[in-house]
């Protein structure tokens, strides 16, 4: 095998590779080997297969197909490996000639750009203590209560703490607002999951009842469209519903399957309070952690990086909004922006990104940290048991193996990378 780089930037080059009748045929051989592995021929065991049966079996430019994928994907990893080169992409592959005396291939590599790291000795982020507070805990274990509650219908005026339903609209200066209309919407009395002042109102009401009344929303409300509105509601009563709330004793703690007594069930949930809390600290002192790192790295941040994290960032963007039925094109025209609009508001978080992926990166090339094999396995192994069980029993049609296994192992070796930067700079 021989092989040449062209620099074409700092960041590009495009390699070409050629391997002669001698590499050709020893990929044939080995893709010979493993696909006689995998197959069952009549009048030999599994595997045992002599070669000519297996080329006869499979034919001779199945396997050259795959022998020739085989050649390009090994002499390149090769390669890469054997020059030390850090590539952030490989593209543009292209066959110049393939014979069964020589193939020469080229591909295009984007490398990722040089970047100095500051010595992690100089960043320090103090972890803040956690601890549970007695309310949290009763707060927990009132949603416990409320989700195993048994809930009747009631022929009386609804109270505090009755589960109604309702038909009703919004209107702002005569307007609907938006998503100001709702039918048979189910709400508890007394959750304040509303605007505040909303579910007083509804106190009092029976099934059928029919009410016209107002409320302003506060200035710092969450949906900024109304804040400090006065809105006009017209709410309509379809149900009224008595919530009768299990005791707090050993028989419910017992009901829920793990636990001996109530006392066991509140120090659960008193420690999953508590793991909550830590990793969310620890979420937080990581990011920390990563801006000191990006703050004191230094690294050159093409253009082309922020406009390829752009573009997944929106096409993310759109699938998220598919999943709720709406299309990128309409939700621009509801926000009155443009597409490039929309870019240019998210380009400082889109390079903040690319600078997160950057350092990290570098640090894991130069702490030397990596991701066993076996340690991909096992989470693809889950990953995919899972996604059988979801389709009981059969494996997705849609799912690609190798797609996955590059995104886990991805994945594990960021968490690794996170974990040395946390024990390292976090105390």
């Amino acid at each position: 095998m021989t092989f040449t780089i062209k620099e074409k930037d700092s960041q590009n080059r495009e390699l070409t590779v050629e391997l002669n009748k001698e590499d050709l045929e020893r990929y044939v051989r080995e893709t010979e080997s493993s696909l006689g592995d995998d197959v069952s021929i009549d009048g030999f065991r599994k595997g045992k297969a002599p070669r000519d049966a297996i080329r006869k079996h499979i034919g001779e430019s199945a396997i050259r197909e795959a022998a020739l994928q085989t050649a390009m994907q090994r002499s390149l990893g090769q390669i890469l490996a054997d020059q030390k080169l850090d590539v952030l992409e490989a593209s543009g592959l292209a066959i110049k000639e393939n014979s069964p005396d020589k193939l020469i291939f080229t591909v295009n590599l984007r490398l990722f750009p040089t970047v100095a790291l500051p010595v992690l000795g100089t960043i320090k982020i103090e972890r803040k203590k956690v601890s549970v507070e007695p309310k949290e805990i009763d707060d927990a274990l009132e949603s416990i209560r409320a989700s195993r509650a048994d809930v009747t219908d009631a022929d009386r005026p609804a109270m505090a703490g009755d589960r109604v339903e309702i038909d009703f609209e919004v209107r702002d200066a005569g307007q609907i607002i938006d998503g100001g209309i709702s039918k048979n919407h189910p709400l508890t009395i007394g959750k304040n999951n509303f605007i505040p002042g909303f579910e007083d109102q509804l106190i009092g009401m029976k099934k059928g009842d029919i009410k016209d009344f107002s409320v302003t929303a506060p200035a710092d409300f969450a949906n900024k469209s109304i804040a400090g509105k006065k809105l006009d509601m017209h709410v309509e009563i379809q149900k009224v519903q008595a919530v009768t709330l299990p005791a707090l004793d050993d028989a419910f703690a017992q009901k829920l399957g793990k636990f001996n007594n109530i006392d066991q069930l509140i120090l659960s949930v008193k420690d999953g309070l508590l793991q909550e809390k830590q990793e969310k600290e620890s979420q937080r002192a990581r990011l920390a952690a990563i801006d000191k790192l990006i703050e004191g790295a230094k690294c050159d941040i093409s253009d082309q990086m922020i406009n390829n994290q752009l573009d997944q960032m929106i096409e993310n963007f759109d699938q998220d909004l598919h999943k709720h039925d709406m299309e990128l094109s309409l939700y621009l025209v509801k926000i009155g922006k443009t597409q490039d609009e929309l870019r240019k508001d998210w380009k400082a978080d889109a390079k903040r990104q690319v600078a997160m992926s950057l350092v990290l990166h570098a640090l894991a090339r130069e702490q030397d940290i990596q991701v066993a094999p076996d340690e991909v396995n096992a989470a693809l192994e889950s990953l995919v048991q899972s996604a059988v069980t979801n389709q009981n029993g059969a494996i997705p049609e849609n799912l690609d193996v190798d797609a996955l296994r590059r995104n886990l192992e991805s994945r594990l070796l960021t968490e690794k990378t996170l974990q040395y930067l946390e024990r390292t700079c976090v105390s």
